[in-house]
Order: C-alpha cells, then sequence, then structure tokens
C-alpha cells in the first residue's frame, strides 16, 4: 500500500518525531488507554465502513463531535498501515518518501501536543524537489489538502519513477528523453526517403543555417578537371565566410562503406565559377553507420580533414538548429 500522508499538524513536534526517531504521527491524542486500543483493534479486524460507525458511535461516547465519519478515514487508512508499505510525505516544497517498518501504536506523549498514534518508518528519499521532479499528475494529487489519502497504482508508478529520477539528478523539465525520442522518429523518417528527397533535404538544411547559393549538381555530368570516380551530391556556399561545403550523401541503413569518402577526396578541382574562389569544407553525410574511426579518415590534398556525419548524427543536427520541415522542400517547380 502507498498512503500519501501530511504531518503539518503539530508540524515542529511531528517533523522533530519523523527526523529524530523514525516516527510518523498522526493526531487523536484524546484517544488513550482503551480507547487508543479499541480504534487500534478495530483498524486491523474491521472494513472502513464499519471503523466508521464505531468512531461516531466512540464519539458519541466521549461526547466529542471531532470524531465525525469523514475524519474516521483519515485515521483508518493511518491505522492500517503495515511493514513494507510506503507513504509519500509533503512538505513545504519539497516530498520525503518513507517505508513502514512496524505497526501503528499509541504514543504516549506531553498532554499540551495532539499526537495520539505513531507507525515506526525509515526514510527512503528526503527533500525531493516539488519544482525540480515532481510531474504533473502527482502534482495534482498532491494538491488533495485531508490528512491523507490512498495513492493508485498509476500514482506508484510515477513515484518510483520520480525516485529514479532524484537519485540521477534528473529533473522533470529535462528535455534529454523527449530529444532522443525526436531524434529516432526524424532519423527514421530520413531512412524512408529516396535519394534525391535525401540530397533536396541536405540543400533545404544548409539553406536554414545560411548557406546564400546551394546546388544539386547534375548526376553523371562529365568532368573536365576531376576523376570519374569524383562525386557531389550537395553544393552549399556561405559567401560571407568564403567557403563552400560540399556534401556526399548516403542513405544507408546498417553500414557505410568509404566509397563516399573516396567521392569526396577524389572531388579536387571546382568548375562552377560561383564556388571556385571558396575555402571548401567536405562532409560525409550517411544515415548507417561508418565503419572506419573518423580519426583515420584521410586528409585531402587542401589540407581539411572530411567530417564525417553518421547514423542519428544529421537527425540531431536538425533538431538542434530548430529546422523546419515542410512538404514545399520536395516540390519541384
Amino acid at each position: 500500500m502507498y498512503l500519501m500522508h501530511r504531518i503539518s499538524h503539530e508540524n515542529n513536534a511531528s517533523v522533530k518525531l519523523l527526523k529524530e526517531e523514525n516516527l510518523l504521527p498522526i493526531g487523536w491524542s484524546m484517544l488513550k488507554g482503551e480507547k487508543a486500543e479499541r480504534v487500534l483493534r478495530n483498524a486491523k479486524e474491521m472494513e472502513q465502513h464499519e471503523f466508521r460507525d464505531d468512531f461516531v458511535e466512540l464519539g458519541n461516547e466521549i461526547n466529542n463531535d471531532w470524531l465525525t465519519a469523514r475524519r474516521s478515514n483519515y485515521l483508518y487508512r493511518f491505522l492500517k498501515l503495515d511493514k513494507g508499505d510506503r507513504v509519500l510525505i509533503p512538505k513545504s516544497g519539497e516530498l520525503d518518501l518513507c517505508e513502514v517498518t512496524g505497526s501503528p501504536y499509541a504514543y504516549d506523549n506531553p498532554e499540551d501536543i495532539d499526537i495520539g498514534f505513531v507507525v515506526p518508518v525509515r526514510m527512503i528519499s528526503t527533500g525531493i524537489s516539488r519544482h525540480r521532479y515532481v510531474p504533473a499528475d502527482l502534482a495534482s494529487k498532491l494538491k488533495y489538502r485531508g490528512t491523507n489519502l490512498y495513492l493508485n497504482d498509476r500514482d506508484i508508478d510515477t513515484i518510483e519513477k520520480m525516485i529514479i529520477k532524484h537519485g540521477n539528478k534528473v529533473p522533470v523539465y529535462d528535455f534529454t528523453p523527449t530529444r532522443d525520442s525526436i531524434v529516432k522518429k526524424i532519423h527514421d523518417y530520413l531512412t524512408q526517403l529516396n535519394d534525391q528527397h535525401f540530397e533536396e533535404l541536405i540543400k533545404a538544411y544548409m539553406v536554414s543555417i545560411g548557406a546564400d547559393v546551394t546546388v544539386i549538381p547534375p548526376k553523371n555530368s562529365n568532368s573536365q578537371k576531376n576523376s570519374s570516380i569524383a562525386d557531389v551530391d550537395v553544393k552549399a556556399a556561405f559567401t560571407t565566410l568564403d567557403i563552400v561545403i560540399y556534401v556526399q550523401a548516403k542513405r544507408h541503413t546498417g553500414k557505410s562503406d568509404d566509397t563516399g569518402i573516396r567521392q569526396l577526396l577524389a572531388y579536387k578541382y571546382e568548375e562552377d565559377d560561383r564556388f571556385e574562389h571558396l575555402e571548401p569544407f567536405k562532409w560525409f553525410i550517411t544515415t548507417g553507420e561508418f565503419d572506419k574511426n573518423t580519426a583515420d579518415i584521410p586528409q585531402d590534398e587542401q589540407g581539411e580533414r572530411i567530417r564525417v556525419i553518421q547514423d542519428t548524427e544529421f537527425a540531431s543536427m536538425l533538431v538542434d538548429s530548430g529546422f523546419v520541415f515542410k512538404d514545399d522542400i520536395f516540390n519541384k517547380g
């Protein structure tokens, strides 16, 4: 059983009991001796509605109008706690979670402190920031202002995940898991494009990050200067930076070989006067996994190392740049 239980009643004494003696308290100090044993016994033996009826009857016997049917529910839940049950304790700005280690019993306390019953506990997690670690569904449940409340399976699942995140110092608003999921979905999307669409998307990405001239060269065009293996799928000029990025794109699943690298290495001479005066950089973008360690990739003749962007890296770049996916990227004419 999981119970949410507040200890704001007799706050200073309650907090001290919990912190120093590992005792979780509740009020009802007017129930002493035989009366305390009566409600303890009833909580073990009776259903909630039976306990409620006897609780109201007890209130009539001692002429105390605080012993109402509604309030009986709070005491019943508390006295039903047993070894192994867990209790979530809302506090100002934070939460504690403890595990019950024994049975509730009547507490012998000074007359001016309204603590009638306690249950021994051990702390599991303390000082859980409600701002940093409590998700929306549990935050809504914490708005309940009664003394205590049973928690359901969904609440329990949320609490257990919250405890893990608190231990790992991962706040509820951490975007990393969502970002990873988005990157994976975009990567899956990229692998479903045909080669032409993949190149058009790369071209659109280059425009989105500031390229002012972009070209997808014709396929199988004969070069007067470069060898037959030389090939570039996308050219993107950033003229204010005096650079041009040559991209060889491979829409692969699984492993990618070094064909794209060799095609870029063979592209030594620029024949388009829009790019020939710009400093060249070469990117190999593949949705597959490149076999070789990128540190072993040979440099081209100008000395620039080819940048390898593999697996989910390009999808990650699209996400981080704020790239907007639009169908007109692929529309011709």
